[in-house]
Formats: C-alpha cells, sequence, structure tokens
C-alpha cells in the first residue's frame, strides 16, 4: 500500500456508504424541518470579507481567506447563519413576516489548535426570521427535537441558556465593565473556576452571592430559573421569558429542553435564548444555536431572528449504522452482462441494483463493502438470494417476489 497523500488539518475524504448515510441524515432532517415550513435556501461558498465581516464588531475573525482577480479579500463562509442573515436581510427583504428558511450545507473554519473539531462542518439548519416571541424560540427548539427524533435520536437532549438572563444577572449584581468582560470570557471558555474568581469581587452577599457564583454550574429544570429570579429580581423578566420558552416547546408535544446555564456560543451576535442538543455516542453537541436579534440590521434589514444547526458528522456518530436504508438493495451476478434486462426492471421498481458480470466472483464481497444487503445470481428457472448480513440463503422463482420489494 502506498503512503496516504496528505490533506490539510482538519479535512478528511467521505467514503460512499458513509456519504449516502450522510445524505439520508439530511433528508431526514429537511424533512422534519419542512413540516414546520422551512423551505431549502443555498449560499454561496465564497462571500466578500468585508460583508461578512459585518456580523461582528471586530469581523468573523478566524477564516480562510483569500484574494480574487480585483485584489479583493474573500472568505469562505466560516458559519451558515450568517450568510443566511445576509441572504434573508437582502434577497428576502420584501418577504412577509416570517421567513422560515433551511440550508444543508458546509461551513469552513480553521480549527483551534489543541481542540478536537473540523475544519470543514457539514451543517443541516433552520432559521425563522421575523419572530421575536417565546412562541418563535419555542417552535424552533420543538423542530430541533422532531429533526433528530426523524433523524434516529429519539432520546437526544436538547439545553437551553441565555444570553440575556446572564447579561440581566451581572446588570443586577452591579458588574463594572472589567468585571462583567472577564465573566463572559470565562463563561466561554467554559471555566467554572476563572468565573467564580471574577465574580469574588461582586458586592454581593448571601443568596445572590452564592447563586451568581454557581450561575454556570446551574442546570436543571424551571427550578433554576425560580432560584436566579429569586436571587437577582432585576432578572425576573428574562427568567419568566425562558420559562415561556419552555412551556411552548412542551406544548408542541416534545419534553421540555433542560434549563443549563453554561450553555452559551463562539458567536458574539446571540442575544436572547441558545441551545445545544446532545445524543450517547457524540462526543460534543449535536446540534447548536440560538437567538440573535441584531444580526439582520447589520445587513440593512432590522428583524429579530432565531435558529439552530445541526452537525451532520457528529450525528452521524450518535446514529451509526443504520442511517442509510440502501442495505436492502442488490448486487446481481449478471447484471451488466447477461441480465441487463432483469436489472433494468429492477431499477423501474425503484430497487438499487448493483450490476456486475457473470464471471464476478467477489459479489459477497462487494455487497458488505458498498451496503447491499443481498447477492442474487440466476439458478436454473429461479433465482438465489443471499442475505449478506444474515448469512443466509433462499431460493425464489421470481425477482418480483423478493425482499428488496
Amino acid at each position: 500500500m502506498t503512503d496516504p497523500v496528505p490533506l490539510p488539518a482538519g479535512v478528511r475524504d467521505v467514503l460512499p456508504v458513509e456519504a449516502a448515510e450522510l445524505r439520508a441524515l439530511g433528508h431526514a432532517l429537511a424533512g422534519a424541518f419542512a413540516s414546520f415550513g422551512y423551505r431549502e435556501v443555498m449560499t454561496p461558498l465564497i462571500e466578500l470579507a468585508d460583508v461578512l465581516d459585518r456580523a461582528e464588531e471586530e469581523g468573523v475573525g478566524r477564516a480562510y481567506r483569500l484574494f480574487d482577480d480585483e485584489g479583493r479579500v474573500l472568505v469562505l463562509r466560516p458559519d451558515l447563519t450568517i450568510p443566511i442573515a445576509r441572504l434573508v436581510a437582502t434577497r428576502m427583504a420584501d418577504h412577509p413576516d416570517p421567513v422560515r428558511v433551511s440550508y444543508n450545507a458546509r461551513a469552513v473554519r480553521p480549527p483551534v489548535h489543541g481542540k478536537i473539531e473540523g475544519a470543514e462542518q457539514r451543517q443541516a439548519g433552520i432559521e425563522l426570521v421575523g419572530a421575536a416571541g417565546p412562541e418563535a424560540d419555542g417552535e424552533v427548539i420543538a423542530a430541533l427535537s422532531r429533526a433528530l427524533a426523524a433523524a434516529g435520536v429519539p432520546d437526544a437532549r436538547v439545553a437551553v441558556g441565555s444570553v440575556a438572563v446572564v447579561s440581566a444577572v451581572l446588570a443586577g449584581a452591579g458588574a463594572d465593565d472589567v468585571t462583567r468582560d472577564a465573566l463572559w470570557e470565562a463563561l466561554r471558555g467554559r471555566s467554572v473556576v476563572d468565573w467564580r474568581r471574577a465574580a469574588s469581587g461582586l458586592p454581593l452577599e448571601g443568596d445572590a452571592a452564592a447563586v451568581i457564583a454557581d450561575l454556570p454550574a446551574l442546570r436543571g429544570g424551571v427550578e433554576v430559573l425560580d432560584a436566579i429570579a429569586a436571587a437577582v429580581p432585576s432578572a425576573s423578566d428574562e427568567c419568566d421569558r425562558l420559562r415561556a420558552v419552555v412551556d411552548v416547546v412542551v406544548r408542541h408535544g416534545v419534553a421540555a429542553p433542560m434549563i443549563d446555564m453554561g450553555v452559551v456560543r463562539d458567536w458574539a451576535y446571540y442575544s436572547g435564548v441558545v441551545i445545544e442538543a446532545y445524543a450517547a455516542g457524540a462526543m460534543a453537541p449535536v446540534a447548536v444555536g440560538g437567538r440573535y436579534d441584531g444580526l439582520g440590521a447589520r445587513f440593512g434589514r432590522d428583524r429579530a431572528a432565531v435558529g439552530v444547526a445541526v452537525a451532520l458528522d457528529l450525528l452521524h456518530h450518535a446514529v451509526g449504522r443504520g442511517a442509510e436504508q440502501a442495505d436492502t438493495g442488490m448486487v446481481l451476478v449478471g447484471g451488466s452482462d447477461d441480465l441487463i434486462a432483469e436489472a433494468t426492471a429492477l431499477r423501474a421498481q425503484g430497487v438499487e441494483v448493483v450490476g456486475v458480470p457473470a464471471t464476478y466472483e467477489q459479489a459477497d464481497a462487494l455487497a458488505l463493502a458498498d451496503g447491499r444487503r443481498f447477492v442474487v445470481r440466476r439458478m436454473g428457472d429461479g433465482w438465489s438470494v443471499r442475505d449478506v448480513i444474515s448469512g443466509a440463503d433462499e431460493a425464489l422463482a421470481a425477482l418480483e417476489g423478493g425482499p428488496w420489494i
């Protein structure tokens, strides 16, 4: 075997079986999103850097940049929410509120040294633009739960935090600018130690001091919000809003999300509820998102917005084999020479047929490698069918009665 040809850090090839499984996951998610009225849009992989940099005060930061023939700086989109915010604010500026869009695309962002993450991220998600109430946040969370169940993860756990709740708590605690910045940095770094160190200088005592010191570690049901509101009354309104979001989710008939005040996002444009979803077998959240009300205005159309993105590669790890249903297809020995007519008839019925020559001797190995469950051979006036998963053999009088129909 020759040495592998190197690839850039953080990217990888996807082979046929996995590619089919990823595609099936995307289709399952898209179907669930469509049931809520979300329609697919597509944005370019390459954008003008000065346009995407409008999204944040210091620009989009970590990104792959290049130049076009006119010397303009281009950027490979490091995020999908920002290009869609641009699209909705410009190309769909006259669309009546709310706007519901979905996507299945790739974001490309240089990996952080020392972190386990890919440079190329396959994502499927939704954005609800032009709706500001708890009903909008609740719909997005419910659509996410339904989509993950449709993709094969019915027991995914959704957690929500709130940038607005944390901001209200810090304001009520009397944090100055320096302390506030230190606390936000600790929260984004998920360091409870750094948070407690920064919070120790706040002029607080009693329940308020205890609750704020433990804020990033607070998680559970709506009782978490009750404790925060009792300790910092000025945060009551934002706690009530997040509680209302949970109520809406339950009314959609899905499990209530867990309240987790440690849930935050790297992007500074988030302004309200923040969303994460977890699934067994995935080493990181399989979905992230939240509310970003100020982003549209940076592209010329001020609209409230909330959305969520599912990381397809991580979801695939959680689902494992079985995301693709192509294993009901077959390898037909003779399907590329002696039995072309039979192969054509089966394909017309929706059966996936891999045709190989009548003299081909590795049909079983090919079926296993390609994710095809059955190997079919002519046997006299009938057919011999081998299930390569179970190893069972069966004789059939006609192909029309096979297990692939």
